[in-house]
This record gives C-alpha cells, structure tokens and sequence, in this order.
C-alpha cells in the first residue's frame, strides 16, 4: 500500500502592485535579485552571484524575495524574459520593488505582491507550490506545501 503525501494549503496576504493570477514553484531567493545583470534573458537562469539560486532557471516559477535591486533598464529584462518564454509567473516581494520592474511586470502580465503579512522569504520554502491572486479586493499568496 502507497501512502499518500498529506499537503496543506496556507494564506498570507499582501499588496496587490500588478493585479493577475498565476501559480507554479517557488523560487525563493534570500538575496535580492537584480534584473539588470542577474539573469540571462534567452535562458531564464541566474548567472548573477546570488546566494543559493545561482545557476537556477526562474522560468514558470513564482519568484520570492526580499528585494529587486533597482535599475532603470531593469523593465526591458523582465520583459525580454517574457518575449523569451523564460520569465517567472509572478513575483513575490517583502518589499516595494523598483519601479522600473512594475513597469516590466506590467508589460509581461506578471502579478506582483509585496508588504506581505509575514516574511516570505522565511515562510515559503522552495519548490511549494504558491498561487497568487491579485485581482480580487486583497491580494493572495496560496502556499501549499506538506502537512
């Protein structure tokens, strides 16, 4: 007899800042990323020196960190990410990220929250599976992970 993995599923809200849904893996970076640099475009992987995620592939994730490190041209890089088929599905900020990645985030159709009401860089793990929903009066983040 197989026994069956029990999952739970957990609600934190925050700010919606681009409203959407989407939902994949989490990719939970404890450093701040930045768009500028950080990623190659036609890959999706992080080549930056991030601690822990370096090497990894953002594509089809849902991208949780602390912060964006902020760049003017950070847009187009999380646009070309998109353009490529290699972007995250949405992202997952503590904080505010830099105005130049909502403007790509906007582009791309990608879901932001941040201001969560915990810190979720510590209260997702890696590979949950995390939804997001910003499109209703609060924003949601859907965690479902083991029991």
């Amino acid at each position: 007899m197989i026994a069956k993995a029990n999952a739970r599923t957990r609600e934190i809200e925050g700010r919606s800042i681009v409203r959407g849904k989407a939902s994949g893996p989490a990719l939970v970076s404890q450093a701040p990323i930045s768009f500028l640099g950080d990623l190659d475009i036609t890959t999706g992987r992080i080549v930056g020196k991030v601690p822990g995620v370096e090497g990894r592939n953002l594509k089809g994730t849902v991208l949780v960190l602390p912060d964006s490190m902020g760049s003017a041209g950070a847009w187009r890089f999380l646009y070309q990410l998109f353009v490529h088929g290699n972007h995250p599905v949405a992202i997952v900020s503590q904080i505010m990220p830099d105005p130049s990645l909502i403007q790509g985030a906007i582009l791309a159709n990608i879901p932001i929250v941040c201001e969560a009401s915990e810190d979720v860089v510590q209260a997702i793990k890696d590979g949950e599976h995390v939804e997001v929903d910003t499109e209703g009066p609060r924003a949601v983040i859907r965690v479902t992970g083991p029991a």
